[in-house]
C-alpha cells in the first residue's frame, strides 16, 4: 500500500465509527413512545379492534403507534392506540372495557401514561 493509502484507511474506519452512533441516536429520538409490556389478565370476554378475547393472562405490549395481545408467544389481538397522561404513576396494569366488553384503554404499572384504543 502507498503511504496516502494507508492513511486515508483509518480516517475512513473513524468517520465510520463516529457516525455510528448518530444515527442510532437519531432513530432513539424518533421513536415517540418507548415499548411498555407487561402480563395481564382478562376474567371476562372481551374484544380488541374487533377480535374476540378469551379469558386469560395475556403479554400485553404498547409503542408508539399499537398495541398488541399475546398468549403462548402468538399474537391474538392488535389496535392502533394513543398515549394519554395519568394523573400520576398507574398502581396496577389494567385493561379497561366497556359494558359491552370492548377494550377502551390498558394501563401499564408505574407508567405515567396510558394507551387509549384508536376506534
Amino acid at each position: 500500500m502507498s503511504g496516502r493509502a494507508k492513511s486515508v484507511v483509518p480516517t475512513l474506519l473513524v468517520a465510520l465509527a463516529l457516525s455510528l452512533p448518530l444515527g442510532a441516536q437519531n432513530d432513539t429520538a424518533n421513536a415517540s413512545k418507548p415499548v411498555v409490556k407487561d402480563h395481564m389478565t382478562c376474567n371476562r370476554c372481551t374484544s380488541l379492534a374487533g377480535t374476540a378475547l378469551k379469558p386469560g393472562t395475556y403479554t400485553v405490549v404498547a409503542d408508539g403507534s399499537k398495541v398488541t395481545l399475546s398468549q403462548h408467544k402468538k399474537k391474538v389481538a392488535e389496535a392502533p392506540i394513543q398515549w394519554k397522561d395519568e394523573q400520576g404513576k398507574a398502581r396496577h396494569s389494567t385493561i379497561v372495557t366497556e359494558s359491552d366488553g370492548r377494550v377502551t384503554e390498558v394501563h401499564f404499572r408505574g407508567q405515567t401514561q396510558y394507551v387509549a384504543i384508536a376506534h
